[in-house]
């Protein structure tokens, strides 16, 4: 078969082969009719001249019998096979098998005229039964009629080799046909049963230019309800060329004798299927055909035909087409038994259990004794901390500050005071902007990871999951956290022992809840919060805003646990607060007030009020200390403002950003006037005397004012804002404070504890070092990756079968739109409206999978914030969370509703009745979902605004749904296109289920009174699919996808999911 290849490789090299031999003259040795003696002796007159031919001889080795005829020892000549004539057995005959001898030779440069009902280059192949009439087989002479005729005979087309049958084929290589320019290549091919061989004849422009022999044939078929396919497996071939013939010889072509002498070897196979043509098999042709043609092998188009009588017939009854209601039954039930079972199971995982008491919890001694004193007392102090955003304006100026161990530190201020942004730099959190200053634990310069392992952050919003309960919130912060040596025991004991220190035990069963479903209260809330940090047992814990959105009871009692928890267990507590009430004032210890970034005042908050009475501002009795400090400092920046915009810029008071500017003349000492206490004049001063100075007033801001005239005209008694003198500069405050003996003792004091050389400067003995002394009394490992992904695993899994809304949802539509579909496509034809049901099917069903992953966007951008502020705090690496998500969050909404909705839906359509083929389906629909989903994800974790992220992955759906293959041919884009097939996602799941259920489906139609049969795969190959793409590139590009997409997520999670505040 290989022969029109090396045609072609001949046509492009221009190489003519030219084929030599050599005449021997003599007899043959082992010939026992001739006389060798005899024949030299005779007389040369005798000896024919060289212008004659010699005559044929096949005895002689210059002359052999083509087409593998037999040699007649006796007289020289070949017997030839059925249909060829000639002394050499090359030229076919004409007419009919029938005619048996009486057949006629083909004329020269002719073609043959078959009788009617006869076909092929020499007329062996039958057509119609009335041709067979008459046909001469011995097996049946005892069949025949008086007349000697034999009677109901018929044109088996069937394929099966029964006596001797013939077929007639036509190559259907692409490329082949493409490169012969015309010259159609045909084979005839034709078995005998009896000696179990084949004979092989390869023709172009029906010339016939090699031939082949096959030996040790053995003849199969293998039946099912759509088709029948036949094969012929034969151990042994030899081919030989036809001299000077194309591909053997011919001027302008190869000869391939040699190479169809040494190579093709065997074994051969010539295999038929019905309604998908024919394929000759030889592993040397094989790799040739591939190499060059890109085909596995050659593919033929083929008639066959073989007279029998109808006794001979093989008895064939083609099995029913299988009955689909047990299968459906089946499929249903099995997929509604998986639904019960799943919500079932989520529903008993999921209920709420009662959480061991203290009494339950059962601790060795030592271990007992160790949970309150593993905790290593710290002192923090902070000098000249200043910080600068990215645009270059400063947010903070030369902060100082001290808190020792057992105390607890208010930072206050007005709004866009820079209480927070203090906050964050003293506890190490990731700032955008550039950080200045130096902070100090008892005394020693620390690290950021060792300083992250002894304190504690609670951010001014609570940001738990509503669906777990109070302790399970709780102990999973102390299980992910304490250090791995630590029991489990002990963990329990060391989440209920916390709980009992914020008052929040009686409530450690109830959930957190969320908006619109509320369970505990605000003030209890932020409790759980701290918890979750004090869990750890930090030596120092920052709190944001603690008593933010919280009432003044709530408020109180949660400062009031603060308190506790600093004075009995001897932790440092450092927060912010905006304006508490006095009640909450009083258990301060120490206070920092800022004003726009400027310390006001920070040092013991007993020395407050008597500082500011020193100054010249004095709380107005019975006022609240917080209040008036506020308004001191909103009214100090007004001034400073309004001073700025009225003055010129070379004023001795000309400040930028709330910042002296670097150079200025500040020599000029403070107006005493200005920091005296207020006289009876100015006391009596209205409000809006002392707010004239403030410019551009808004009109609400005029009503407000107004407003508030009205309501002090009954009030005699001097208020806050009377107290304030007509100008109180900020930076006359920050000066003032700068220089005060409380500024000098808190630097004074940091100098003194700052270690030198292992020892304090002042040698009163060193202070004990936090960091190394936690971690000897701790551990420095904490939880295992193995620990993490098992305890955020179940967290996961707790908070999707605790809100089961979405799941279900997934459950139920799959059921639901399964079932329509079975009913709408019911039990799918084998015809052309049945193939457009299974192309609409296929396309629904990618449709539907695709577009409801983007329910997933939620999934992660729920959690986003959470899950930053967690691996900030140290509960978790990136990689445990991720892998947690993937296998508890999206598995169980993407692969269980795959396999429920495939389960029920390919019974009911009736698609192919095979288990290898129904799994397949499967596993193109698991994997189009988790491809999908795992774009969805990274689409969700990349792009942070929710509206934007489901833009972008309706986009992406979009464009893989319109290369899918269905909506554009492929063979019709422009080659610079053809990528964006390869890299959709739909198109790989598309071609896969199509190729599984049509490549070897043969549909059947009967337009006007014509029958057409047409191979399903040559529809798909006009749509541009390959019907040999299942596996590659298919599955495997889905597989690649899905993989490469959730490795992209992950590094983006990884390296830019951050918390930058």
């Amino acid at each position: 078969m290989a022969i029109f290849l090396y045609f072609i490789l001949g046509s492009i090299l221009s190489t003519t082969a030219t084929a030599t031999s050599e005449v021997q003259r003599g007899l043959n040795a082992s010939t026992a009719s001739l006389n060798k003696s005899a024949v030299y002796s005779l007389s040369s007159s005798l000896i024919p001249k060289e212008e004659c031919p010699p005559c044929f001889n096949c005895l002689l080795p210059a002359y052999k019998c083509g087409n593998y005829g037999t040699c007649n020892e006796y007289d020289g000549q070949c017997r030839c096979p059925e249909g060829w004539s000639g002394n050499d057995c090359l030229i076919p005959q004409c007419g009919s098998l029938a005619d048996g001898p009486r057949r006629h030779p083909r004329p020269p440069k002719e073609e043959c005229t078959c009788n009617d009902g006869w076909g092929g280059i020499n007329c062996n192949v039958c057509q119609t039964d009335d041709a067979c009439a008459n046909f001469p087989i011995p097996e049946i002479e005892g069949l025949l009629g008086d007349d000697g005729a034999a009677r109901n005979m018929t044109c088996y087309k069937g394929g099966v080799n029964v006596r001797n049958q013939h077929q007639m084929c036509d190559v259907t290589n692409r490329k082949i046909l493409d490169q012969l320019n015309g010259r159609i290549p045909q084979v005839t091919f034709s078995c005998n049963a009896a000696d179990a061989t084949c004979a092989f004849q390869f023709w172009i422009g029906k010339i016939e230019s090699f031939y082949c022999g096959l030996q040790q044939c053995r003849t199969s078929v293998e039946h099912d309800y759509k088709k029948n396919v036949t094969v012929a497996d034969c151990e042994k071939i030899q081919c030989s060329c036809i001299a000077d013939r194309m591909l053997c010889g011919e001027d302008g072509s190869v000869n391939i004798d040699e190479f169809l002498a040494e190579e093709i070897k065997g074994p051969a196979k010539f295999s038929c299927a019905t309604g998908s043509g024919c394929k000759f098999e030889e592993p040397a042709m094989n790799q040739l055909i591939n190499d060059v043609f890109g085909d596995g092998y050659i593919t033929l188009e083929c008639n066959s035909g073989e007279c029998l009588h109808y006794t001979q017939v093989p008895g064939y009854i083609a099995p029913p087409k299988p009955d689909y209601t047990i299968w459906i039954a089946l499929s249903c039930a099995g997929a509604a038994a998986i639904f019960l079972l799943v919500i079932i199971g989520f529903w008993y995982v999921g209920r709420t259990n009662t959480s061991e008491g203290f009494a339950s919890i059962r601790l060795p001694e030592d271990e007992a004794a160790r949970l309150m004193t593993d905790h290593v007392p710290a002192n923090l102090q902070f000098s000249d901390i200043s910080y600068a955003i990215p645009s270059g304006k400063v947010v903070l100026s030369n902060v100082t500050g001290s808190v020792k161990s057992g105390q607890i530190m208010a930072i206050m201020g007005p709004s866009g005071a820079g209480k927070s942004t203090l906050l964050d730099i003293l506890a190490r959190r990731q700032k955008r902007g550039t950080v200045g200053g130096t902070t100090l634990v008892n005394g020693r310069s620390v690290t950021d990871s060792e300083f992250r392992r002894v304190v504690g952050f609670v951010d001014q919003e609570d940001l738990l999951m509503s669906t777990l309960t109070v302790y399970e919130t709780v102990l999973y912060s102390a299980l992910l956290r304490l250090p791995r040596e630590m029991s489990l025991e002990a963990k329990k004991f060391r989440t209920l022992e916390t709980m009992h220190e914020l008052g929040i035990l009686g409530i450690k069963d109830s959930r957190i809840g969320e908006s619109g479903k509320r369970s505990i209260s605000g003030g209890e809330k932020r409790r759980v919060s701290i918890a979750c940090e004090l869990v750890t047992s930090p030596s120092i814990l920052f709190l944001d805003e603690p008593t933010s959105g919280l009432d003044a009871y709530n408020a109180y009692n949660v400062v009031e646990s603060l308190v506790t928890l600093a004075r009995d267990y001897n932790r440092t507590v450092v927060f912010t607060i905006h304006q508490p009430r006095s009640n909450i004032v009083a258990l301060f210890d120490q206070l920092v007030l800022l004003a726009k970034g400027r310390v006001v005042f920070s040092g013991p908050f007993a020395q407050c009020q008597p500082y500011f009475e020193g100054i010249g501002f004095p709380c107005p009795t019975g006022f609240n200390i917080a209040d008036y400090l506020v308004d001191l400092t909103v009214k100090a920046s007004e001034q400073e403002v309004s001073q700025r915009n009225s003055q010129p810029s070379s004023s001795t008071h000309s400040v930028h950003d709330g910042v002296p500017r670097t150079g200025e003349n500040h020599s000029e000492q403070p107006n005493t006037d200005r920091l005296a206490p207020p006289t009876a004049g100015p006391a009596h001063t209205s409000r809006e005397e002392v707010n004239s100075s403030a410019p551009n007033k808004s009109l609400l801001e005029q009503g407000a004012e107004f407003f508030m005239r009205k309501m002090r005209a009954g009030n005699s008694g001097p208020t806050a804002a009377d107290a304030f003198p007509k100008d109180v500069h900020l930076d006359v405050l920050v000066k003032t404070y700068a220089e005060s003996e409380i500024a000098k003792h808190v630097k004074q004091e940091i100098t003194s504890t700052t270690v030198t050389n292992g020892t304090q400067a002042n040698g009163s003995g060193q202070m004990r070092d936090v960091t190394e002394e936690t971690n000897v009394l701790r551990g420095r490992r904490r939880a295992s990756w193995a620990t993490q992904f098992k305890i955020l695993s179940g967290r996961a899994f707790k908070n999707l079968y605790r809100d089961p809304a979405l799941m279900t949802a997934h459950y139920v539509a799959s059921i639901v739109i399964a079932i329509v579909c079975g009913l709408l496509v019911h039990n799918v034809t084998n015809d052309i409206p049945g193939f457009q049901n299974r192309l609409g099917f296929f396309f629904f069903t990618l449709s539907l999978f695709g577009f409801a992953c983007l329910s997933s966007l939620g999934l992660f951008a729920n959690e986003r914030i959470l899950f930053m502020r967690e691996r900030a705090n140290g509960y978790y690496a990136s990689g445990t969370y991720f892998t947690s998500k993937v296998l508890f969050d999206v598995v169980p909404l993407r692969v269980v509703p795959a396999l429920v909705y495939g389960s029920i839906v390919y019974g009911l359509v009736g698609l192919v009745p095979s288990i290898a083929q129904f799994w397949k389906f499967l596993l193109a629909l698991v994997l189009f979902n988790l491809t999908a989903a795992s774009v969805v994800l990274f689409v969700s974790i990349a792009i942070e605004n929710t509206a934007v992220a489901g833009l972008v992955g309706t986009l992406i759906m979009l464009e893989n749904l319109l290369f899918a293959g269905l909506l554009v041919n492929r063979n019709a884009v422009a080659p610079y296109l053809d990528w964006l097939f390869s890299l959709s996602f739909f198109h790989a799941a598309y071609e896969g289920m199509l190729v599984n259920e049509l490549r070897y489906l043969t549909l059947k139609e009967r337009k006007f009174g014509v029958d057409l049969d047409v191979a399903a795969a040559a529809i798909l190959s006009s749509f541009g699919f390959q019907a040999q793409a299942f596996w590659w590139p298919d599955m495997i590009t889905l597989g690649i996808l899905c993989a490469t997409m959730l490795i992209l997520a992950f590094l983006w999670l990884h390296f830019f999911v951050k918390e930058k505040r």
